[in-house]
């Protein structure tokens, strides 16, 4: 039986290095915001015991992240199921999608 969790991260690009941001005042590139350093940033669920076939996570996650100029289509977000206690196999399953081509979802609180 598997123990499925999701890991879900954000790959944001490093502003700081994007050749077309570039300040209103002066031809180089603007400052990185606070947290966008090119590596993603990663979070994950706790594991569903003993129900591999239909899991289900009823848990919120937050992942922070900087956006610069609402280039969302920039922005990737990647979901990756795994088996608890093989964190370095390779995932069951991965999707992965850009920022922008998402849908604004709702959240339900019990």
């Amino acid at each position: 039986m598997v123990d499925p969790y999701v890991e879900v991260s954000i790959h944001v690009p490093d502003w700081a290095h994007a050749p077309y941001i570039q300040s209103s005042s002066s031809a180089t590139p603007s400052p990185s915001p606070s947290g966008s350093t090119g590596r993603p940033i990663s979070r994950r669920t706790g594991a569903v015991k003993n129900n591999g076939f239909n899991p289900v996570w009823q848990e919120a996650l937050s992942l922070p992240f900087d956006c610069v100029g609402g280039m969302l289509d920039l922005i990737f977000v990647r979901f990756a199921v795994r088996r608890d206690g093989d964190s370095e196999e390779e995932p069951i399953a991965v999707y992965c999608v850009s920022l922008g081509s998402l849908a604004m979802g709702q959240c339900f609180q019990n």
